[in-house]
């Protein structure tokens, strides 16, 4: 039998079913026919992660949260509510879409800062560029996963970081 969990990015919410046969994991939204075999494995202290979807890879960086995860695909950032199903898909009385408590961002990839467009008590809007890093030759904006206030910016342009380093705090 599959459990089932809600899953919220925004305003979007799925119902994925998780099923477990043998230690092997498949996942499927809630409807569709089609079950997916995953597999999700860490690569070093990170939080860089090797995900597996019926044989095709994907590199991420996962950072866990209470009640979520942000996941860091690429320069892209998704900040993930995961609860228990309910039927229907209703929320509990008066929950926001998204948890409120602090968020870090963390670096997705060693290399450089190059731009810092945040600074702390500041109000930000999802999707706004925190701060750019430079990478292999190329700049990467890391964006805000949610609206808030910029709690700390521990690093400064010209600063080397590695990959999972914190780079921003936010209070949502």
């Amino acid at each position: 039998m599959a459990e089932k969990y809600l899953v919220r990015l925004g305003d979007e919410e799925s119902t994925l079913e998780v099923r477990r046969e043998d230690g092997v994991v498949f996942v499927r939204r809630e409807g569709e026919e089609h079950w997916q075999q995953v597999e999700l494995e860490r690569v070093g202290d990170s939080g860089l992660c090797l995900l597996m979807i019926d044989n095709h890879p994907e590199e991420l960086y996962l950072e866990r949260r209470r009640g979520g995860a942000i996941v860091t695909i690429g320069r892209h950032a998704f900040n993930y509510d995961v609860g228990p199903w309910r039927p229907g898909g209703a929320r509990p009385a008066g929950k926001a879409s998204l948890a409120s408590g602090l968020v870090r961002i963390t670096a997705p990839m060693t290399g450089s800062v190059l731009e810092v467009k945040c600074q702390p008590g500041e109000r930000v809007e999802t999707g706004a560029t925190l701060l750019v890093i430079e990478s292999m030759k190329m700049n990467n904006e890391l964006r805000s996963p949610a609206a808030g206030v910029v709690e700390s910016v521990p690093v400064a342009p010209g600063q080397r970081i590695k990959a999972g380093e914190l780079l921003v705090s936010l209070q949502v």
